[in-house]
């Protein structure tokens, strides 16, 4: 499907309080992405906020950002 590559991605700096699921919302995001016909590279990016954002609350499924939220973060990426 792809061909083999490796990128690096930079980090999205935030206040971090509690990475707890950071590394599903990262998964979950990736994947989600992919199957809407992303590139690895553009998902990667646009998890990489993800679960950088999820880390700023507390808990594993409250602190999971939205579409939109993730996008805006994007946007000023």
């Amino acid at each position: 499907m792809y061909k083999r590559q490796r990128f690096r991605l930079s980090a999205y700096r935030v206040e971090a309080v509690d990475a707890t699921g950071a590394g599903d919302t990262f998964d979950g995001a990736f994947l989600s992405r992919l199957l809407a016909g992303d590139d690895p590279q553009s998902a990667g990016r646009y998890a990489n906020v993800a679960a950088a954002l999820s880390t700023m609350g507390y808990g594993a499924v409250t602190a999971i950002p939205r579409q939109d939220e993730v996008l805006k973060a994007l946007s000023r990426a």
